[in-house]
């Protein structure tokens, strides 16, 4: 049970979703009816100025919507308010999809949360001594910029293989209100 006594501000809702591939956005396009080919077909993403397919923005909003639904049961201790997001940063196929939500502010039994939508890329693994192990799909098509690069955004960590070359950067931030029953 949800309860506006068990939530405070600063506590995070979170989810994470690593299945964003082409199949998902082919079954995605015939689900909603949004066919346009830059995310299903990547000669014509390319066409249009894109490295190859990019997620639909709708489908990395419902991501969104999504953890509140499963937080709140879907409808059976509260219902959303209001969610605003921005859409910032392209979703591509093979990302790593965070959500997260911090609450802000409580009034009465309605709860205000920053979002923020998080894309983390695998660009390659090397060794030890520079040499590329593996090659994931941000790599072989150039996904990363220069621009991500003077950002900050491309980073290393340590791992098993190796070290991970990944660009992490926020794709939706906004914010939602949700309403408690209580």
């Amino acid at each position: 049970m949800v309860k506006i006594s068990d939530l405070e501000v600063g506590q995070v809702l979170k989810n994470e979703f690593e299945g964003i591939t082409r199949d998902l956005l082919k079954q995605y396009a015939k689900a909603s009816g949004d066919t346009n080919p830059i995310h299903t077909n990547d000669v014509v993403a390319e066409r249009a100025g894109l490295k190859g397919v990019i997620g639909h923005g709708l489908l990395s909003f419902g991501f969104i919507s999504k953890l509140f639904e499963d937080f709140l049961e879907h409808g059976k201790y509260g219902k959303m308010i209001d969610i605003k997001v921005q859409m910032r940063g392209m979703v591509r196929c093979g990302d790593l999809l965070i959500t997260e939500a911090t609450v802000n502010k409580i009034e009465g039994k309605r709860v205000h949360f920053d979002v923020v939508q998080t894309t983390v890329t695998s660009v390659d693994i090397k060794d030890k001594d520079g040499k590329v192990l593996k090659q994931f799909e941000a790599g072989e098509r150039g996904y990363i910029s220069e621009k991500d690069i003077e950002r900050g955004l491309v980073k290393t960590k340590e791992v098993p293989e190796g070290t991970l070359t990944y660009r992490e950067r926020i794709a939706t931030p906004g914010e939602a209100i949700i309403e408690l029953f209580e």
